[in-house]
């Protein structure tokens, strides 16, 4: 079994979207869109890649991770790299909504492979995804230091399409996790699977998370470049020191986190979250609301994982669950840049911000360890 391709892909998955959390409002520019405006084309991108996620899951289980997850790195590059030569406003919106939704298959066949190798030990799984986070940073930095230098940031979507091809073929002969075909798995029906495992509850618990998730990343860092004047350098500073926090606290405290159970690991990260939430939308100076960043992406990293691990605990083959909860869970990526958005030109983007912070207050005290109808693995 070989993880290294799995590594790759969370890495440069998360070099994509760390450098998007800062490039978010030159794209905004790019498409002449008001903040409203622009969470409603995210919307409508992340409800494509919530679809992606539920037939994702079950094209995994028919014919492994490694063929759905190589052939998806591919097409995803093709559409990264035509956004990144497109300058027309209309047809880079058409290419962004299709970049994301189509990251929404790569994004679950990675989740799937690695859920296969370590939900039995939840607290590697969510080290495994630090990975992520480390990306993260690094493609934040990049962006950061390109708009610093006056330099686009569509050069490092460029090198990140380049890379996807040649990740493609290499994931494409590699020996991954639940790489062999499965059950004929439909490729619908997620909501009637999750209501037959009594997973329903876990599923939104994990909608809210990813919103929040999602939300600080690209509201957060949007805060601190345009409502409080700091610049390109404390904004991509405070979203790499974010992405730098999650990715030390899901390798740290993963593995303890992982010992006591994931319930109480959901409840400490989100309550987490929500506190650095708070501290974001009140802050009145940069650099205090900086701190809340880091607060609210550590708190809230420890959660994706630790809800999958248990979705799909007690699963040699986590296709279908993964992607049924994975796609309820994008769920808060649709509504998240909407309903902030809106929430952002009517009362303040602080205000969306606290809205964030009230989702992860929930995420914090919901019971997300409910329990299954049928055991594991059991024929419906």
């Amino acid at each position: 079994m070989n993880l290294r391709p799995l590594t790759a892909s969370f890495l440069l998955f998360g070099v994509f979207w760390g450098g998007w959390a800062v490039a978010a409002a030159d794209v905004e520019r790019a498409l002449h869109l008001s903040t409203g405006g622009f969470g409603l084309l995210l919307s409508v991108a992340l409800a494509g890649a919530a679809a992606a996620n539920a037939v994702g899951g079950a094209l995994c289980e028919r014919v492994g991770t490694g063929r759905v997850l190589g052939t998806a790195l591919m097409a995803w590059a093709v559409l990264v790299a035509a956004a990144s030569l497109t300058r027309n406003p209309v047809g880079l919106g058409a290419l962004v909504v299709a970049t994301i939704a189509s990251a929404g298959v790569v994004d679950i066949a990675m989740n799937v492979a690695v859920t296969a190798a370590l939900a039995e030990t939840p607290g590697r799984l969510v080290a495994f995804h630090a990975r992520f986070n480390a990306g993260a940073a690094a493609g934040a930095a990049g962006v950061g230091a390109l708009l610093g230098a006056g330099q686009s940031w569509r050069w490092l979507w460029v090198a990140v399409a380049v890379l996807a091809v040649v990740l493609g073929v290499v994931c494409l002969r590699a020996n991954l996790p639940a790489g062999e075909g499965g059950d004929q798995a439909p490729l619908a029906g997620a909501l009637a699977l999750l209501r037959r495992e009594r997973l329903v509850l876990l599923a939104v618990a994990f909608s809210l998370a990813a919103m929040v998730e999602g939300g600080v990343d690209l509201w957060g860092v949007l805060f601190l470049r345009t409502k409080l004047a700091s610049g390109i350098l404390v904004g991509a500073g405070g979203a790499v020191v974010g992405y730098l926090v999650a990715t030390t606290a899901r390798i740290s405290l993963g593995p303890t986190v992982g010992s006591r159970g994931p319930a109480r690991g959901v409840a400490a990260g989100a309550g987490l979250a929500a506190v650095g939430a708070v501290v974001l939308a009140t802050a009145q100076v940069a650099a205090v609301a900086a701190v809340g960043l880091v607060l609210a992406a550590g708190g809230i990293s420890m959660c994706w994982p630790l809800l999958l691990a248990e979705a799909s605990a007690g699963r040699a083959r986590p296709g279908p669950v993964v992607g049924a909860v994975s796609a309820v869970g994008y769920g808060g990526f649709v509504i998240g840049p909407t309903v902030v958005g809106w929430v952002a030109e009517g009362a303040g983007l602080r205000a969306g911000l606290g809205l964030l912070a009230a989702g992860a207050a929930f995420v914090a005290v919901a019971p997300s360890r409910p329990r299954r109808s049928l055991p594991a693995d059991a024929a419906p």
